[in-house]
């Protein structure tokens, strides 16, 4: 990137702005250049003096989300003790390990909610344990739809297959597809 000198430096004045951002959005074909898809809010991104000690100088025409994008960037590499002149390069390195394969191991906090069981299933096992033990109380369905260890184990016992919510249903050879 080439900086001009600071006797060639143009300060710009609030009503210069829209002129100065038509001027460099039409320079990039009206792409953005971090996100590279088309700027439908532009924005005439520049330097920040005051909170990053930079320069003030104007870098290009942004989208709005990136430019909000790149302020929460800036501001929170000096919370996060990221020197300026490092920034550039710890982006590169962010980029890379974002990019890099990622490991086995699925962390404790993104583990996959248990499959709720579904009604008619859960309906049908009820049938059958009504007619097995008619004088037994009806089982009820859990409250959460999870699949409890009692239920599984009677299920077990029926012979009869849990099916889950968002699970496609299997017909077995003597019986017809439910839809």
């Amino acid at each position: 990137m080439h900086i001009p000198d600071s006797h060639n430096l143009i300060q710009l004045k609030q009503k210069n702005i829209k002129k100065i951002r038509e001027k460099l959005l039409r320079e990039q074909s009206g792409i953005c250049p971090i996100c590279h898809k088309e700027i439908k809010r532009p924005v005439l991104d520049h330097d920040h003096k005051k909170r990053i000690k930079g320069t003030g100088r104007c870098r290009g025409v942004i989208c709005s989300s990136c430019n909000v994008f790149l302020a929460k960037i800036e501001n929170n590499s000096i919370r996060y003790n990221i020197k300026k002149k490092d920034l550039p390069e710890v982006l590169i390195n962010i980029s890379k390990y974002l990019s890099a394969p990622q490991t086995k191991y699925i962390h404790p906090s993104e583990i996959s909610p248990l499959p709720k069981l579904q009604k008619r299933c859960f309906n049908k096992l009820n049938k059958e344990y009504k007619k097995r033990y008619p004088k037994k109380k009806l089982l009820q369905y859990p409250k959460s739809g999870k699949l409890t260890k009692k239920l599984k184990e009677i299920f077990r016992q029926f012979h009869i297959q849990a099916v889950f919510y968002g699970e496609p249903l299997v017909a077995k050879a003597n019986e017809p597809p439910v839809s």
